[in-house]
């Protein structure tokens, strides 16, 4: 009976805690929706350079939710800027983020980092279509839907890369 209580007490021991999915999630959703908030309420200015900057600095939303939820922030700059070259529009999401985020930063599976980010884009359209069902014809909704919608995709790469980070 002792053998058995030192071994389960040390086989833990100097292993590092592992960053919950969960709170990374939290984080990366709102640190993307808040950018992709900031991009909606630049792009109706004549300043095209603040909106692009802003829509580029969407695919940073996810590593800096991962890192806060780590207690990393700051510390990797390299996944930092994996996530802001893959933060292009269009192809970004899908191709290009969980690309370059793994070129970046090795530390994290690309097949694990390229299905959060596909599972993040289908349940974020999906969120974004219902909240166009439920508001209406008023075209006011696109921006708020669309920072819920990038606060979603952000969340599930946030979990996802938590959950594929090796020690």
């Amino acid at each position: 009976m002792i053998l058995l209580t030192t071994t389960m007490s040390t086989s833990g021991a100097g292993a590092q805690p592992k960053t919950n999915p969960w709170m990374a999630s939290l984080y990366g959703g709102i640190a993307a929706a808040l950018i992709t908030a900031a991009f909606s309420l630049l792009l109706p200015t004549n300043i095209p350079v603040l909106w692009i900057l802003a829509l580029i600095l969407i695919g940073v939303g996810p590593v800096l939710g991962y890192q806060l939820a780590a207690g990393q922030l700051g510390q990797d700059w390299k996944a930092l800027v994996g996530g802001l070259i893959g933060g292009i529009p269009i192809l970004g999401p899908l191709i290009l983020w969980p690309l370059f985020v793994w070129l970046f930063n090795r530390n994290f599976s690309l097949g694990q980092l390229w299905l959060g980010s596909l599972i993040g884009v289908v349940l974020g359209v999906v969120v974004f279509f219902i909240i166009g069902l439920m508001i209406g014809q008023d075209p006011a909704w696109v921006g708020t839907g669309g920072a819920i919608m990038m606060g979603v995709w952000g969340g599930a790469c946030a979990a996802f890369m938590a959950s594929s980070a090796k020690a």
